[in-house]
């Protein structure tokens, strides 16, 4: 007897247009795009974008699980075409010139059918969308807002200048880990090479003397005879440990650094979970300028935040659609310290919310930066300390021996 076939259910982020002129936001389960526009429609509503819903926001890399980002560079893209609509050009012309300037074939042929596509009359937002491999929804959204204001130029550059803002902030944390790591690793060949080269021939000079050994540099000798004997066996195991390495990084890297065990590291925890508040911050901040709603807005971004505080945004938000004031909401859960709460509460007056944002962004991304001198100022030192204190140790168990056998001769 065959099973019958089973229909997967995903869920689509959608932005439409009511009756009335208002602009709505919602998120439909539906076995396929078709179909949860259809669902849409049913309500009265003019579907701008439909866009399937990411498990992992992101400004770029990898969007949908399992999906590779064409390499295309986002931001450049969206400062390119800000400029060329600045400059008086149509978005159909502007894509043309992207596509003849384009190096790259695979991202010609995507500004190419974008171009078609556009030229049939559908919405550059609703274009976008289909291409998740491409745009992130971050900016499918934001254009989906312009359309409705009439500042996409202005939404891109928006864009361009909050990605670049927070993609020096990553290549600063990440350059940061740099050179502590090379020190490891150069420290780590060091150590390797006295075991596996040195160690032996002293030992040979050591044993020779037939003099008492203490236990300590017996270890060492050991050890050292052991590696010698197996170098294949330590350089395979060394080899293995880089590429484990290598694969835990990279692994971190495509979960957003959002992993359990990074986040409960005494220095490195409380940096990450900074760095995805002020990502939060100003990604909520420029979706909200853009004309999109801060509960929608709260929603889209809540996946930038590590997965406990984004069960913590889910009461926040809550609260905010029972009409609590968005600063105490924050505050209570604890994603907004006293400096943001009283923004948020002078927000709350001036209405400047997305402003307001901004500026908690940028204080936090200050205070961030910051950390990042302190705690490399004392990492560095620490861990030269303790790679001298190895080798140290090492050199001093070789001559312990030959120090005892010219006290036994005097």
């Amino acid at each position: 007897m065959n099973n019958p076939p089973v229909t997967r259910v995903a869920e689509f982020d959608i932005v439409a247009k009511a009756k009335a002129g208002a602009m709505r936001s919602l998120r439909l389960a539906a076995i396929d795009a078709a179909a949860a526009t259809r669902l849409a429609e049913r309500e009265g509503l003019r579907v701008l974008s439909c866009t399937p819903h990411r498990n992992s926001f992101s400004w770029g890399g990898r969007g949908v699980a399992g999906v590779t980002r064409t390499r295309l560079d986002i931001a450049l893209f969206a400062h390119e075409l800000a400029s060329l609509l600045d400059a008086g050009l149509g978005i159909i012309d502007a894509l043309e010139t992207l596509a003849e300037k384009e190096r790259l074939l695979e991202t010609r042929r995507v500004f190419e059918k974008m171009v078609q596509a556009l030229k049939e009359g559908r919405n550059f937002s609703a274009v976008m969308g289909e291409r998740p491999d491409v745009f992130p929804q971050l900016l499918v959204a934001s254009i989906s807002a312009s359309e409705q204001t009439g500042d996409m130029a202005a939404a891109l550059r928006r864009y361009s200048a909050n990605f670049e803002t927070l993609r020096t902030i990553r290549s600063k944390a990440l350059g940061a880990a740099v050179y502590p790591l090379m020190l490891l690793g150069v420290g780590s060949l060091v150590v390797l090479f006295l075991l596996a080269v040195v160690v032996p021939k002293f030992s040979t000079l050591i044993e020779s003397t037939r003099g008492e050994i203490p236990f300590a540099s017996q270890v060492l000798i050991q050890l050292g005879k052991t590696i010698h004997a197996h170098p294949q066996l330590v350089a395979a195991l060394f080899i293995g440990v880089f590429l484990a390495l290598i694969w835990a990084i990279r692994h971190a890297s495509r979960a957003g650094w959002n992993l359990p065990v990074l986040q409960r590291l005494p220095i490195v925890g409380p940096l990450i979970r900074m760095f995805r508040h002020a990502q939060f911050y100003r990604t909520s901040g420029m979706l909200i300028e853009g004309g999109i709603p801060v509960v929608r807005a709260f929603d889209m971004c809540g996946s930038l935040l590590t997965p406990e505080d984004n069960r913590k945004l889910v009461r926040a938000v809550a609260s905010i659609r029972e009409g609590g004031a968005i600063g105490p909401a924050l505050q209570q859960v604890g994603l907004a310290d006293p400096v943001a709460l009283r923004m948020l509460m002078v927000a709350q007056r001036t209405g400047k919310l997305a402003e307001i944002l901004a500026r908690i962004a940028a204080f936090q991304e200050a205070t961030l930066s910051r950390a990042i001198d302190v705690a490399t100022r004392l990492f560095e030192p620490v861990l030269m300390l303790c790679i001298g204190l190895v080798i140290g140790a090492i050199v001093v168990l070789m001559y312990l021996p030959i120090f005892d056998l010219a006290s036994s001769i005097q």
